[in-house]
C-alpha cells in the first residue's frame, strides 16, 4: 500500500496503490488475501468492520468437506447438485468438491482447531440433504474459530488493512475497473485506492428482509458494483430461508445453527405434534432447508404456531451434557436469558439466510470485466437452488484461494491504472451534497420500509400479485432518495448502503417474477410445480441505469 499524493480539491483525499485490492474481511476475502500475498502481490484488504467481525464469524454448524469415510467428493458433489435443485454450475461444484480437503488442512496449518474423536479422526454430522457425514465443526462457533485462524495468519503475513472503511464508488475506465473510493468510517476522510486488481468478498444482503440471521454489515453493496461495473448477476430470486431462527425472546430471527437437528433435534407445533411427519415423511427435520421452511411456515400460517409466532424446536429427550457439548453457543445463549433448552424447549421461525445467487463468475473468480473479481456469498455457481448446510463457508475457501492467485497472476502483467481525477471529484462531490441535506428522509426510514416489503412480498411463499406490490413499492422508495438527509457520518453510510440495497431488492424482484415455476428456494403458489424446462439460469445486467433480465443454459 504506498500512498501517491494528496488531491488539492477540499476536503483533500489520500491515493493508495496496491496490485490487489480487496473489498471484505470474511472467510473468502482473507482466504484470497493469502494467496495473493504468498503469489507475491501487494495486497490491501478493506473492510466496513474491524477485523474479524464479518459475517463468516456468525457461521454455526459446521464446514462442509468430504475427508471421512463414507463422505467422498463425488458424494458432496451429487449432494451438493441435488441440493440445488440442478442449476448449480456443474464444473464449478466439482472444483469445490475435489478441492476442499486440502482446503480444511490450510485452515489447520493457520491454527484452526476441528473437533476431533479420541481416536484422532475428525469428527462429522450429516446435515439436510447430506447422503454421508460432510461437516465437520468446532462446536457450535465453527465461523468464529475459522475466521481467528486467517486473521491471525493475515497479521502473520503483514498484510495491510483498512478496518472501519466503506467503498461508496468502485470506478471504471475503458471497461476495465481502477480502483474505489473509500469514506473512513471514524473520521469522515476520504481515500482513493488505485488497484490493478479488485477483488469483491463482500458476502451476502441480509439486511434486504426484516428477519434474518445476518450480520448488520451484509446490505449488499458487492452486487450493485458489479452491475454498474458491467458484470452479470445470476441465481438472484433463490433466497434461503433457514428454518430455525430464534423465534422469542431475543432479536427475531438470531440463527439457531442445523446441527441442532442434524443430531436429532425435532420440531413441533403448538399441539406438540412432530409436523415433519406430514411433510417429509423420509427425511423429516434433514428435509432440504427450503423444504423444512415451507413447513414451518405453513404450520404457522395455519395456526398451529405458538403465541410468539414460531414453532417447536425440542431437544429435552437429549442425553445430558449433550447441548453443553454440542451445541455451546446455542447453550449459553439461552441460558443467559433464562430458558434451559434440555429442559424447555426452544422457540423457532424461518428467517433470512443466504443468497444463493450472486455475481457471475468462471471458476477462477472472474467476471468477465478486466481487473474485476468475486469470491464468497456475494458471487454464484456453487448452490444453485437452495444452498446445503456447511457449503458457504466452505466455498469460500476453494473459490477464495483461486480467485487470490488469479488477481496475483493479473497483476504481476499488468500496470496501475489510474482513476480518473474527474470521476473521483464527481463521487467527492456526490458524498459532499448528501452531506449537506440536514432536513430530508432519514435513510432508516427507507431502509425499514424496504426490509419489509421484502419480508411481506418477497418471502418464502410468493405470488405474482405480492411481487407485483414489491416491485411498486421499490420503486416508490426509489423516488425518495432525493429527499434523503445525511447529517452525520453514520446515515451517510446508510444512505449510500440503501442506494445499493434497492439496485439489489429489484434485481431479486425481476428474477421471482421471470421464473415461472418453484424450485429451490424459490416458491411461487401461483407456479407450485418445478419444470424441466426451467432448468436454467437467470441472469441480471444493467444497460443505461435500467435491467435486463435473460435466461442462460447452466454450465456443465
Amino acid at each position: 500500500m504506498v500512498a501517491k499524493n494528496t488531491t488539492t480539491i477540499p476536503p483533500a483525499y489520500e491515493i493508495l496503490s496496491t496490485d490487489v485490492l480487496i473489498i471484505g474481511a470474511g472467510g473468502a476475502g482473507l482466504r484470497a488475501a493469502i494467496e495473493a500475498h504468498n503469489s507475491g502481490a501487494k495486497v490491501l484488504i478493506i473492510t466496513k468492520e474491524y477485523m474479524g467481525g464479518a459475517h463468516t464469524s456468525m457461521a454455526m454448524g459446521g464446514i462442509n468437506v468430504a475427508i471421512k469415510k463414507p463422505a467422498t467428493p463425488k458424494q458432496h458433489y451429487s449432494d451438493t447438485i441435488n441440493g440445488g435443485w440442478f442449476i448449480n454450475n456443474y464444473k464449478m461444484v466439482d472444483i469445490f468438491t475435489k478441492e476442499m480437503p486440502e482446503r480444511i488442512y490450510d485452515l489447520e496449518r493457520y491454527g484452526v482447531k476441528f473437533d476431533r474423536l479420541p481416536d484422532g479422526s475428525f469428527y462429522a454430522w450429516a446435515g439436510g440433504k447430506q447422503s454421508a457425514p460432510l461437516n465437520l465443526c468446532a462446536g457450535d462457533y465453527t465461523g468464529r474459530e475459522m475466521i481467528n485462524g486467517l486473521v491471525a495468519e493475515i497479521k502473520r503475513l503483514k498484510i495491510a488493512y483498512l478496518d472501519d472503511y466503506f467503498v461508496s464508488k468502485v470506478f471504471q475506465n475503458n471497461g476495465r475497473v481502477t480502483g474505489v473510493f473509500l469514506i473512513n468510517l471514524k473520521t469522515g476522510e476520504y481515500q482513493v485506492v488505485e488497484a490493478k486488481a479488485t477483488i469483491v468478498a463482500t458476502g451476502g444482503a441480509g439486511m434486504l428482509y426484516l428477519v434474518n440471521t445476518n450480520a448488520p454489515s451484509n446490505t449488499g453493496e458487492g452486487y450493485a458494483w458489479a452491475l454498474d461495473a458491467g458484470a452479470h448477476l445470476i441465481d438472484m430470486e433463490m433466497i434461503q430461508f433457514h428454518p430455525t431462527g430464534m423465534a422469542y425472546p431475543e432479536k427475531k430471527g438470531t440463527l439457531v445453527t442445523e446441527k441442532v437437528r442434524g443430531h436429532g433435534g425435532i420440531l413441533k407445533n403448538k399441539d406438540g405434534e412432530r409436523f415433519m411427519t406430514r411433510y417429509q415423511p423420509k427425511r423429516m427435520e434433514l428435509a432440504g432447508r427450503d423444504e423444512v421452511t415451507r413447513a414451518i411456515f405453513q404450520e404457522i400460517g395455519e395456526g398451529r404456531g405458538t403465541k410468539n409466532g414460531g414453532v417447536y424446536l425440542d431437544i429435552t429427550h437429549w442425553e445430558k451434557g449433550q447441548a453443553e457439548k454440542l451445541i455451546p453457543d446455542v447453550y449459553e445463549a439461552h441460558k443467559e436469558i433464562g430458558i434451559d433448552i434440555t429442559k424447555t424447549m426452544m422457540e423457532i421461525t424461518p428467517s433470512m439466510h443466504h443468497v444463493m445467487g450472486g455475481i457471475k463468475i468462471n471458476e477462477w473468480g472472474e467476471t468477465g470485466v478486466t481487473g474485476f473479481y468475486a469470491a464468497g456469498e456475494v458471487a454464484s455457481g456453487v448452490h444453485g437452488a437452495n444452498r446445503l448446510g456447511g457449503n458457504s463457508i466452505a466455498e469460500g475457501q476453494v473459490f477464495g484461494r483461486r480467485v487470490g492467485e488469479k488477481a496475483a497472476k493479473f497483476a504481476k502483467k499488468s500496470k496501475l491504472p489510474e482513476v480518473s481525477i474527474t470521476e473521483a471529484s464527481r463521487e467527492l462531490k456526490r458524498l459532499e451534497d448528501l452531506k449537506k441535506k440536514k432536513n430530508g428522509i432519514s435513510p432508516k426510514t427507507l431502509i425499514m420500509m424496504l426490509r419489509k416489503t421484502m419480508w411481506n412480498y418477497v418471502g418464502i411463499i410468493r405470488t405474482k400479485d405480492s411481487l407485483k406490490t414489491a416491485e411498486k413499492a421499490i420503486k416508490d422508495i426509489r423516488k425518495q432518495l432525493k429527499d434523503l438527509e445525511a447529517s452525520d457520518i453514520t446515515e451517510l453510510k446508510d444512505s449510500l448502503e440503501l442506494q445499493a440495497m434497492i439496485d439489489v431488492a429489484e434485481s431479486i424482484v425481476a428474477s421471482a417474477l421471470l421464473r415461472k415455476e418453484s424450485r429451490g428456494g424459490h416458491y411461487r403458489s401461483d407456479y407450485p410445480t418445478t419444470k424441466k424446462s426451467w432448468e436454467k439460469n437467470i441472469a441480471v445486467s444493467k444497460s443505461q441505469n435500467k435491467l435486463k433480465i435473460t435466461t442462460i443454459p447452466v454450465v456443465r
